[in-house]
């Protein structure tokens, strides 16, 4: 029971601090969105649905990519999972929060370009940052393998 109790609160510390990290991030995309389209301010409603959705973005990032849920799923089936289930959560705020004119076909893809360019530009970071830290621990091993043979 202990154990239990143990994980789930690991769970909820994860999300809580992946909620806070993509909320500032949405903030940041938001606040930019603004002065491209050169408005003064924004509404309560539109805050708190992007506050909900980087709860929900930081949920979906534990249930996809740690073992949770899931076990053994493969990296790219982990990705794919983000994407499609993120991708329906945040269209439906979208709709429900009216973010855009959802009758407009340029509305839409441009939600749908930004939202694919977001994520490949995130997944590109991230992958980017994993095979640096993997060289940087090869070497490592590499330097103390050197150091041990003398």
């Amino acid at each position: 029971m202990k154990d239990k109790m143990r994980e789930f609160f690991d769970v909820v510390v994860a999300v809580k601090q992946r909620a806070a990290l993509n909320y500032t991030a949405t903030m940041c995309i938001y606040v930019f969105f603004l002065w491209v389209f050169k408005q003064d301010g924004a509404s309560l409603p539109i805050l708190f649905s992007l506050l909900v959705v980087g709860v929900a973005a930081g949920l979906m990032q534990v249930v996809a990519f740690s073992n949770v849920l899931f076990k053994k799923l493969a990296y790219g089936w982990r990705m794919v999972l983000f994407f499609v289930v993120f991708g329906a959560i945040l269209t439906a705020f979208a709709v429900g929060f009216g973010w855009f004119p959802t009758g407009s076909v340029g509305a839409w893809v441009s939600f749908a370009v930004i939202f694919v360019l977001i994520f490949v530009a995130i997944a590109g970071g991230i992958e980017i940052y994993y095979r640096a830290s993997g060289r940087k621990w090869d070497d490592r091993l590499d330097w103390y393998r050197r150091c041990k043979g003398e």
